[in-house]
């Protein structure tokens, strides 16, 4: 690396991640945090089973925030949507109906300092299951009610979707649950009392999600994922090798050559497809068969972002699966989102360091 290559990452180190962790830092001390708004909302159902869905649309809302409300409202679940941008009139009267209360804020700590928010405001009151979940993902109709339902009644303490065995184990933060037992424990409740929202992508992961999912497992009882290996396996067990080897697009890109190229049996060629969904994070790794074998509801947004594939494959991958008609949608919002590894400048400095 030459010098002023590493002066240019030494700033954006400097002005992306440090500075921000000092502001934070002295807006706890001199107590300027932001105080979040609440508005009640016009859906209430009966028992005490909510959830939090932080989203960040500050243009419009679109079709995957919608499906999720109309899911949620019929699971009968409260939900308190946590707003990290401002609302207009319209779209204020747009979002309330489908409510138990709204929370807006200013986007401090991005998804988990408003989940960090959210979860405070239960104090006192727990319920007796919370759904935590926010719109980095496409919600898909099939499946979606009877996900949200088992996340709201599942036995076990945490409920995930998914979990990443990547570099530290932990319960990814997109879409889980928890118990009121997990929700009262003092240990949970200082995490998020102590947590200090920055914004700063990397610091929002270990020190937002990796860690409060530490503190989740800690204190729970039980733990149930939704989507696993093991459920995967049984689907795959029933194919030939020759049906294995073409499910290698539904890979991401670095991870297929192995697999295209094995002339292996039917077990080998298995293990090999779940050695790479484990690989990473499993919704990027294997989000198509799980969405095509166990019918998962949820899709990341950020695919061709991390080039985990390419655009042209993605869109036969949706038609694949099952994209319900929103294939042009997803394709335009992924086209507009670009890819990272094209950025310049300061923001591919920032894409390369994770910030």
């Amino acid at each position: 690396m030459n010098i002023k290559k590493h002066y240019r990452r030494a700033y954006v180190r400097l002005v992306s991640y440090r500075l921000p962790i000092l502001r934070a830092r002295l807006d706890r001390l001199l107590r300027r945090e932001a105080v979040p708004v609440e508005l009640a909302g016009q859906l209430h159902h009966p028992g005490n089973v909510h959830a939090v869905f932080l989203i960040w649309q500050p243009h419009q809302t679109p079709w995957y925030v919608t499906n999720a409300l109309e899911a949620l409202a019929q699971a009968g679940i409260n939900v308190t949507l946590v707003v990290n941008h401002p609302l207009s009139e319209a779209r204020l009267a747009e979002l309330t109906p489908w409510v138990d209360r709204l929370m807006l804020r200013n986007n401090a700590g991005f998804d988990m300092g408003g989940y960090r928010d959210a979860i405070l405001s239960f104090a006192g009151r727990p319920p007796e299951r919370l759904l935590v979940l926010n719109d980095s993902v496409y919600y898909l109709r099939a499946g979606l009610v009877e996900m949200f339902r088992r996340l709201a009644t599942s036995p076990s303490d945490i409920c995930a979707t998914y979990e990443n065995w990547d570099h530290h184990h932990h319960i990814q933060s997109f879409c889980y649950s928890i118990s009121r037992h997990v929700l009262e424990q003092p240990a949970y409740q200082r995490f998020w009392q102590r947590y200090l929202p920055v914004n700063v992508r990397r610091w929002a992961i270990n020190k937002g999600e990796v860690r409060s999912s530490r503190c989740m497992i800690r204190q729970a009882r039980s733990v149930e994922v939704l989507f696993t290996p093991a459920r995967l396996r049984e689907a795959l067990n029933g194919l030939d090798p020759a049906e294995l080897r073409d499910l290698a697009p539904y890979l991401p890109i670095d991870l297929r050559p192995a697999l295209r190229g094995a002339r292996l049996r039917q077990e080998p060629l298995v293990a090999q497809l779940l050695d790479a969904v484990m690989a990473r994070s499993q919704i990027h790794t294997g989000g198509f068969l799980y969405r095509r074998f166990l019918g998962a509801p949820l899709m990341k947004r950020d695919l061709v972002y991390r080039s985990q594939y390419h655009l042209h494959e993605l869109e036969t991958l949706l038609h694949a699966i099952g994209e319900e008609h929103h294939a042009p949608d997803i394709l335009t919002e992924m086209r507009a989102k670009g890819i990272g590894g094209q950025l310049r400048g300061r923001a591919r400095i920032r894409f390369d360091l994770d910030l």
